[in-house]
């Protein structure tokens, strides 16, 4: 079957930094809406099934209401964290889906790739610091998404293979050895809590890794970007450790806020190169502080060409049009 999974994260674009910084407050009316757009569109381009993954604000029930689709939503737990999209990627993944979209920001795009790390994915920016995601209207993405899933278009014409920062975290005080993957940058920050899980203070970050690092950025990668840029299909990353005696660089952490920070070492990473941290700290993944280190961890991350598929949404577009699947034949006779 023409298989399309769509999740939505209700909380992106809605953490601490609305009430720190500028940065855009994205609202649920706004995510139903694109919802809508994309089911409506994929079914249009020929998607046979459309699988929405529930959340705790009803997003994906409100933007189905009413609609006379081949759309249902799948019976998956729900809890209100970052699980139900790794959840919903899994459940995608079982039930065969050809494309996935999802609304969120980085972290959203980081869960789809822990659920489904080779899922055909279309992330579409509703989050804080959106450097993965693609900033593409609903019907687009949608009708992108029901092409590639009917067949129209082949996915080795539309699909590319992410690049991905591969961690892995032996911590005596830790059950075991622990690998994680981040789809923009890994950081390690000098904190003991992970708290609000959003990096603001400016003078806890000790290094960084980024498989993307584009000076027009916001967040952690924005720090790479600005000293030195790696384009998303550029192979290899950087390091950027920071401290006292080096360049001094503007960086903006959250949109429309900039501070001052001190780059001690700036250092291409070749693809698949390993550069290592010692703990204490947290390490923050794609711009959010996930997992606690002991003075005892011993940190290992390189940058690997094994990311999500992405789905090149406007190549798609085009190849269709070129292949004229958007005419319909002209009615006569009522016929």
């Amino acid at each position: 079957m023409a298989i399309v999974g769509i999740v939505v994260n209700p909380n992106a674009g809605k953490d601490i930094r609305r009430l720190v910084s500028p940065a855009t407050h994205v609202s649920d009316v706004t995510k139903v809406g694109i919802v809508r757009r994309a089911i409506v569109a994929a079914a249009e381009a020929g998607a046979s099934r459309i699988l929405l993954a529930p959340d705790r604000h009803r997003l994906a029930e409100r933007a189905a209401d009413g609609l006379r689709l081949p759309v249902e939503i799948v019976d998956e737990p729900v809890t209100g964290t970052r699980h139900d999209s790794i959840g919903a990627a899994r459940r995608f993944w079982k039930e065969g889906a050809a494309a996935v979209i999802a609304l969120g920001g980085d972290g959203t795009s980081r869960d789809v790739a822990l659920g489904w790390p080779d899922a055909p994915l279309i992330p579409i920016s509703t989050g804080t610091n959106n450097v993965f995601p693609f900033t593409v209207d609903g019907t687009s993405a949608g009708a992108a998404a029901g092409l590639l899933a009917s067949g129209a278009i082949a996915p080795d014409e539309v699909v590319r293979r992410a690049k991905r920062v591969t961690v892995s975290v032996v911590d005596a005080s830790a059950d075991g050895p622990h690998d994680d993957v981040a789809v923009v940058e890994l950081a390690l920050v000098d904190t003991r809590f992970v708290g609000a899980r959003a990096v603001r203070d400016a003078t806890s970050i000790r290094a960084v890794v980024a498989a993307v690092a584009t000076p027009a950025s916001t967040g952690l990668s924005s720090i790479a970007g600005r000293v030195h840029p790696v384009d998303r299909w550029e192979p290899g990353g950087v390091l950027v450790r920071l401290g006292r005696g080096g360049r001094r660089v503007r960086v903006p952490l959250a949109p429309g806020d900039f501070t001052t920070l001190e780059v001690a070492e700036v250092r291409p990473l070749a693809e698949g190169e390993v550069v290592e941290f010692d703990g204490p700290g947290v390490l923050a993944f794609d711009g959010e502080r996930d997992r606690p280190l002991s003075s005892s961890a011993r940190v290992s991350a390189s940058v690997d060409r094994s990311g999500p598929l992405l789905i090149d949404v406007e190549r798609a577009l085009v190849l269709a049009a070129r292949g004229k699947m958007f005419d319909r034949p002209e009615v006569r006779d009522g016929h």
